[in-house]
This record gives structure tokens, sequence and C-alpha cells, in this order.
């Protein structure tokens, strides 16, 4: 019985296996939070997709008020991602954003319809603790 574990456990969906990190979830939750208290954030949302299979991924996404839209506010809504992300964990895990206009907000319906106006990855230089302070360390085992 015992040599069919590991194959029950993958079939039944054991959340040992499913790559699923806490700390990486509590950032896309915080930085949602903190895009929704701007005045200028219409809405935010994140997803953040793990598995063994899929390895481990995030996207977060704001849609801005049109009338707000500037260079700035692009950059702005970026830097408090990359600095959130980068308090957060020491985790290496692929953040990619979006950000949306309400003047072509995206709709759950009609996927990959609308464009955004800025997207790219969370990307940290040298420069990233001198900004955004000391990150956290990987726990000893």
């Amino acid at each position: 019985m015992l040599r069919f574990l590991p194959i029950l456990l993958l079939l039944t969906g054991c959340s040992v296996l499913e790559n699923f990190n806490e700390d990486v979830n509590t950032i896309g939750r915080q930085i949602v939070a903190e895009w929704k208290q701007r005045p200028d954030v219409a809405a935010a949302q994140f997803e953040y997709r793990h598995g063994l299979d899929l390895g481990e991924h995030m996207t977060v996404e704001v849609m801005v008020h049109a009338d707000k839209i500037t260079t700035t506010t692009v950059d702005d809504l970026v830097d408090i991602a990359e600095r959130i992300y980068w308090r957060g964990t020491w985790r290496d895990v692929g953040t990619g954003y979006l950000v949306y206009s309400t003047d072509d907000p995206p709709y759950a319906d009609k996927p990959g319809e609308a464009k955004p106006i800025a997207k790219g990855d969370l990307a940290f230089d040298d420069d990233a603790e001198a900004s955004y302070g000391p990150r956290p360390t990987q726990p000893s085992k």
C-alpha cells in the first residue's frame, strides 16, 4: 500500500504537491489592497498560479481612471508592487503586471480583448535594497 501513496497523493491533489507559498499569496493581496487605496485606481486584482505542472507565477492587474493616467501614475503603481514584493519574500516568483484604463477595461467574458496601457514583469536591479530596504532571507532548514 505504501508504494502507491505517492501516486494516490498526486491523483488527489494533495496540497504538499501544489507548490503553494502563502507569502507569495499574501504579497498579491497586499499589492491589491495598497493599489485600491489610491484615488486614481478603479479596480485591482491578482492571480497566483502554482502547481507541479505550472511552477509558480503571479500576475497583478490594476485599472486606472482614464482621466488620471500619467507616466508617473503607472510608474508609482509598478513601484508599489515592486516594493511590496521585495519586502515580502525571498522567493523569486515570476510576477507580471498589467495596467488598464477605464476607457478599455478587461471583461471576464471577453479575455484578451482589452489592451493594457502598460505591462511587464517586476524586476529588481542592484539598487533594489537601497530603494526598498532589506529583503527577507531564506529560512534555514
